[in-house]
């Protein structure tokens, strides 16, 4: 892998295709598909109000906004793992490993949401 050596003039760049990507982290219940509707403008991901939890497994949608900039949303379950401890380690892996694979420009942004 090369080595990257960030100096006084770097500035951030644009990703190549033009579209940014953001994942939603949090506990389960917390609203991470609530906030994630809310940044697309639509209802895209399944929300409920309550503590449980809806979202299962990733999923990722796509909005253009109004200056033509794509923006990913990457909604998780209660980021398998990190904030519920009943989640396996097999699963906690394959759905890191699949968020991961929806963001193949990378992720621009991770919102932890309280």
């Amino acid at each position: 892998m090369a080595e990257r050596v960030i100096d006084g003039d770097w500035k951030p760049t644009s990703p190549s295709n033009g579209e940014r990507t953001v994942a939603l982290l949090g506990r389960t219940g917390n609203g991470k598909s609530a906030t994630g509707n809310s940044i697309l403008g639509r209802k895209a991901f399944k929300a409920s109000a309550g503590s449980s939890g809806v979202t299962k497994t990733c999923e990722m949608k796509t909005t253009v906004l109004k200056d033509g900039q794509v923006v990913n949303v990457i909604d998780t379950p209660a980021i398998a793992g990190l904030f519920d401890a009943s989640a396996g380690s097999e699963f906690v892996g394959k759905e890191i490993v699949k968020c991961i694979g929806l963001a193949k420009g990378g992720i621009h942004a991770v919102l932890v949401v309280f």
